[in-house]
């Protein structure tokens, strides 16, 4: 087991932490949940949360503690910002070794759920992510499995200590993304006892978790009703029943069976092995097992509740996902065990796809071959011609993911099998953050070197900085500036920009606001816009710019005195 546990660390070593700041900031989530825990450190209030110094009630205050504890600590930088989500998606890993043992499962069963989970796509992009879907992955994924460790406790003594744990992080879960983090292990929970014919168990378990879960919960909850008594009016009616009823009204409508293909994707590369995973769990398993009914409960039926709410995103789902490596790791493996694998050619075919990819990479790199081609004239790379070099990079890890399938198809013993698998991907997905394609996701969504640029104007607090809402959150973050005056449609600040009328402009406004503040100190306008800021400068009645840049899909002009 120490052996696993080395390998566990290193892979986690490997694929979260190393690469955490090798990609820019992408907007508006990462620079947003890095600027909201900013501006608690820089302004003291720690218990209603603001963003550009205005109201902002989606979600509570647990993850922006994390992420502000991280910036305290390491800094305002990416690799900080990002550590909370990759230490839960860690933890949530390893919760799949302390269940797997309760569960009687084969030795060694849940150390290899947990490497399957490490290196499934979903985790590796939430991991790796400054998202607050990392944390609460963690905390939802502790609380289901304490859950479980009660419910197969022997002794009252460690029943008890179980549930305390299931509470706390229940209330965790609820300080992270609110009642999300009660309905779904309820959702779990009830239909899981019902199935097992212990439906009591449902009135009796729930009362010392209930209790912590409130004792979690209560402190804060009664303060940011102290700071602002429309905290849980907007919090519970508009961020929760109207985003799960809202329809084509609501955040990310997306039709019912969006999360099908989407749970595929998040799965790989395991997806591939989910048909000798079925196998190998009809063959050594069966139905009744409580664990089995547990797992799947725990994977379905929140794919099912997400897929009936009118707003979707992928990561809704990401909490299943350990589920889903418990299962499919200990079917793979079962299969192995009583239906060993001779090396063939069918088992060849994965690592000869690798290798081709891995070739046209290379070769792209080498020789620039798809801008030769008649019909790609405008084709530009995924990273801007200083970033070719990760052509070669793509192509070396998938002949390294190749190898490693090779040699796996040579080992006989099914552990050690299924241990080749989960190595084999591990340099494609620490390599993963690298390849995020800024440049065909256009300059706004990665801002930071255009920011960088202009950060004497930008992060002067004498600068009266406009901006619309898709680049707001970028200056709050990387100039921390949290007075940004909106231009346009408010976006997500609509709620809270209501009680500041004074934070909003629209053209007229802004032309005259610019004339009149640009006599005696410099006035930014950012816009995603470009034609309309130029549009903007050639037709607007304001003074001439004493600087005009018109980047990728980023403009900015400044107005003011001539001496800066």
């Amino acid at each position: 087991m120490s052996r696993l546990l080395a390998i566990f660390l290193l892979i986690f070593l490997i694929i979260y932490l190393i690469p955490l700041g090798a990609r820019p900031i992408v907007t508006p989530d990462e620079a947003r949940y890095g600027a909201i825990p900013a501006e608690m450190i820089a302004t003291g209030e720690w218990v209603a949360p603001r963003l550009n110094g205005i109201r902002y009630f989606e979600k509570p205050v647990l993850g922006y503690w994390a992420i502000a504890a991280s910036q305290k600590i390491f800094g305002a930088n990416a690799w900080a910002i990002r550590l909370p989500s990759a230490l839960a998606i860690g933890f949530s890993a390893l919760c799949l070794v302390l269940i797997s043992r309760r569960c009687g499962l084969p030795r060694g069963a849940g150390w290899y759920s947990a490497l399957a989970c490490l290196t499934m796509l979903g985790m590796v992009i939430t991991g790796t992510t400054s998202l607050l879907d990392g944390m609460f992955t963690g905390a939802l994924v502790g609380a289901l499995t304490f859950f479980y460790m009660a419910w197969t406790a022997t002794t009252r003594s460690s029943r008890i200590g179980w549930l305390v744990l299931f509470g706390g992080f229940c209330g965790l879960s609820f300080l992270i993304k609110g009642f999300l983090g009660l309905a779904v292990p309820t959702m779990v929970i009830a239909p899981f006892l019902i199935w097992m014919g212990k439906w009591r168990d449902f009135f009796t378990m729930p009362w010392i978790p209930m209790l912590v879960a409130g004792i979690v919960v209560m402190p804060w909850a009664l303060a940011v009703h102290l700071a602002d008594s429309d905290y849980w009016h907007y919090f519970f009616w508009v961020e929760h029943i109207h985003r799960f009823t809202g329809g084509e009204e609501a955040q990310h409508p997306e039709p019912f069976w969006f999360f099908a293909p989407i749970l595929l994707v998040i799965l790989l590369p395991w997806t591939f092995a989910l048909p000798l995973a079925i196998e190998g769990l009809l063959r050594k398993h069966r139905l009744h097992e409580p664990w089995i009914r547990y797992a799947l409960c725990w994977l379905f039926i929140p794919v099912v509740f997400f897929s009936i709410s009118s707003g979707k995103l992928p990561t809704y789902i990401i909490p299943c996902v350990p589920a889903a490596a418990l299962l499919i790791a200990v079917g793979v493996l079962e299969r192995f065990r009583y239906r060993p694998e001779k090396p063939s050619f069918k088992w060849i075919y994965p690592s000869i796809i690798l290798f081709a990819i891995g070739l046209v990479c290379i070769l792209e790199w080498a020789f620039g071959l798809i801008g030769m081609l008649p019909w790609s004239e405008n084709w530009k790379t995924p990273w801007g011609e200083d970033g070719t070099w990760r052509f070669l990079a793509m192509g070396l890890a998938c002949i390294a993911w190749g190898v490693m399938d090779l040699l796996t198809i040579r080992v006989q013993r099914a552990d050690a099998r299924v241990l080749m698998m989960a190595l084999s991907p591990v340099v494609m997905s620490a390599l993963l953050p690298s390849f995020l394609p800024t440049a065909w996701l256009g300059g706004y969504k990665t801002p930071e070197i255009f920011i960088s640029k202009h950060d004497e104007v930008l992060s002067n607090p004498e600068t009266l900085v406009i901006s619309d809402s898709n680049l707001m959150h970028s200056v709050n973050w990387f100039n921390h500036r949290y007075d940004v005056i909106l231009f346009g449609g408010p976006g997500e600040m609509a709620w809270g920009i209501a009680d500041h009328a004074d934070r909003q402009v629209v053209w007229p406004e802004m032309m005259v606001m610019v004339a009149n503040e640009s006599r005696h100190r410099p006035v930014a306008i950012l816009l995603r816009d470009t034609e309309l800021l130029q549009r903007f400068v050639d037709e607007g009645d304001v003074p001439e710019p004493i600087e005009l840049d018109l980047g990728n899909e980023i403009g900015l002009a400044v107005f003011g005195p001539s001496e800066r």
